[in-house]
């Protein structure tokens, strides 16, 4: 099938290289797992993200794709900080039928409010799936030394009402919360699927409020039974707070959410399942200086799963 998926480490502000079996057309790419840490261990930051942009030398090879990153976080350690990317892509023709597939970036959100892309992505066709992905942030917070309470970003799709065809649009939410106010964008990952596309192979499902357990996810209807070849938890939505109660507000030391690719085991136990383990948490582990660690009272993420055959 010309349906393929890749998942990479890429540890600090570095890149990527996804290398595929033949000419890559459309693709999309999303964050997959993310574990940040900071330096010194309870840093106080006024900004946080990460940005994942497609590499300059990416044309160079027609079967490649490269992903640069750019931790946006203050006080990083650059070398114990990662994230596994992933990047969903059609290979071997420019025009796979029904599937589209697009990066949206700079969606604007802040404390009060969420907001869709402002270019609406044409699907020709009234879409029968339209799924999103995160695929980066940048927050700053209005004033130095805000401390951490807790941390939001999720993405979906809507329908622009204003379009006269077709479309779809990524839509933002976020939340950070501290002593301040905060602003920032989120970039989604878009992926809509019209009734030509539904036989190609890509199995699409959303994993809500999942548990740090092993889990398991019975075959998906679009691979028909077949043999699951490749699939990835893409980061959908995650929430992590720390106790509101606690005072003097915490720090963070540590930040990590996802599912790691070493946890994921495809066709276990049966055919079609696919079963892994999601991790997430924050942390303090200096809290206000006591030696103590802090963790979070809260922790939510929602996953959407691709798959291919």
């Amino acid at each position: 099938m010309p349906i393929a998926i890749q998942t990479q480490k890429i540890t600090g502000s570095n890149s990527g290289t996804f290398t595929f079996t033949d000419t890559v057309g459309p693709f999309v790419y999303a964050l997959n797992y993310l574990n940040w840490q900071t330096q010194p261990p309870n840093a106080q930051i006024q900004n946080i993200g990460v940005s994942l942009q497609v590499g300059s030398d990416a044309e160079a090879d027609p079967a490649t794709v490269i992903i640069d990153q750019t931790l946006l976080m203050d006080d990083v350690d650059p070398s114990e900080s990662y994230t596994y990317v992933t990047v969903v892509a059609w290979i071997g023709s420019d025009d796979p039928p029904g599937l589209i597939m697009q990066n949206q970036h700079g969606i604007p959100v802040d404390q009060m409010s969420s907001q869709a892309a402002q270019k609406p992505l044409p699907t020709s066709y009234p879409p029968v799936y339209a799924v999103a992905a995160i695929s980066g942030f940048s927050y700053t917070f209005a004033e130095d030394d805000s401390d951490f309470l807790s941390l939001g970003v999720g993405v979906g799709v809507t329908y622009p009402l204003t379009s006269r065809t077709p479309a779809v649009s990524a839509v933002a939410t976020g939340i950070w919360t501290g002593d301040s106010a905060f602003s920032g964008t989120v970039d989604a990952a878009v992926i809509a699927m019209t009734p030509e596309g539904t036989g190609l192979g890509l199995g699409l499902a959303y994993l809500p409020n999942a548990a740090p357990v092993t889990q398991t996810i019975g075959p998906l209807p679009a691979l028909g039974g077949a043999s699951v070849a490749s699939a990835a938890f893409l980061l959908q939505s995650f929430w992590p707070q720390f106790d509101p109660t606690l005072d003097p507000t915490p720090d963070i030391s540590q930040i990590c959410f996802g599912v790691s690719p070493t946890s994921v085991r495809l066709n276990d136990p049966d055919v079609g399942d696919v079963t892994a383990v999601s991790e997430q948490g924050l942390q303090d582990n200096d809290y206000n200086g006591s030696g103590s660690t802090v963790t979070a009272s809260n922790a939510l993420v929602n996953y959407l799963l691709v798959e291919c055959s």
